[in-house]
Order: C-alpha cells, then structure tokens, then sequence
C-alpha cells in the first residue's frame, strides 16, 4: 500500500509539472503586425470610405488575429492630442495609412497612403484585395 502512495504521488507531481511546463511555454503572443489608419477630424468622403473599407477588411479577413493580437489594428485621429506619440512615431499630419512589419525586434513600415487614395473610394475592391496582400505579407 505504501508503493502505491509513492506511485500516487509521483504520477501526480509529474503531472502538474508537466501543466505548469505547458503553461510556461506559451507565452502572450506579441502583434506580427500593425495597421493603422490615421485621419484629422475634419473628414472627407475618401477619407471616409478608406476607413469603411478598411474595417470591413480587418472584420472579414483579419477578425481572428486582430482578436489574438497577432495584429494591432488601430484608427487614429491626428488632432486627438492623446494620440500624439502614436502620430510622432510615423511623422505624419494628415491622413496616412501605414502596415508595419515587426520582426525580430525590428518594425519595417509600409506607408500605403497613396494606393489609399487612389483605390479607397474609387474602386473598393481593389483596395482591399491590395491592403489584404500587403498585410498577409506582413504577417509572414
């Protein structure tokens, strides 16, 4: 009786270290990527349609890692003041639209503002297969 007390409870602490083996291996996922979208709070209907299409994207294609943090997506207002330092770190005034790659402790930004503007309003589909591309690239 008492060998199987000692298998007992060998067999138990095994097992929890093992739980607390696994657990310790997984740690909070960091974002691979980022996308932000920045605007002014005077809006204009390109501006706007570049953000409705925007987050159609990210809700239809990107929902699970945005959920997961594997992406940080974010809208941001210029003038918001609290948003100073996220607006500093991309050195913009206006609306921009960036993708950042983050890799290795190093971020590569992709300032796709112009395909925005070009493509955002005028042809939808287009903007977000493209947007869609850039940010799978991101990830990888």
């Amino acid at each position: 009786m008492k060998k199987l007390s000692v298998i007992i409870l060998f067999l138990l602490m095994f097992a929890g270290f093992q739980c607390g083996f696994a657990q310790s291996k997984t740690p909070s996922p960091k974002p691979l990527a980022e996308v932000y979208y920045f605007h002014p709070s005077e809006r204009c209907p390109i501006d706007q349609s570049i953000e409705q299409n925007l987050l159609k994207l990210m809700q239809s294609s990107f929902a699970k890692e945005v959920k997961d943090g594997t992406i940080k997506f974010q809208v941001v207002n210029t003038d918001d003041k609290s948003q100073a330092k996220t607006v500093a770190r991309f050195d913009i005034n206006a609306q921009a639209l960036y993708v950042v790659k983050l890799k290795s402790g190093k971020e590569t930004k992709n300032d796709l503002t112009h395909f925005a503007f070009d493509y955002g309003q005028s042809n939808p589909d287009r903007f977000r297969s493209g947007l869609k591309v850039e940010i799978e690239k991101a990830l990888q």
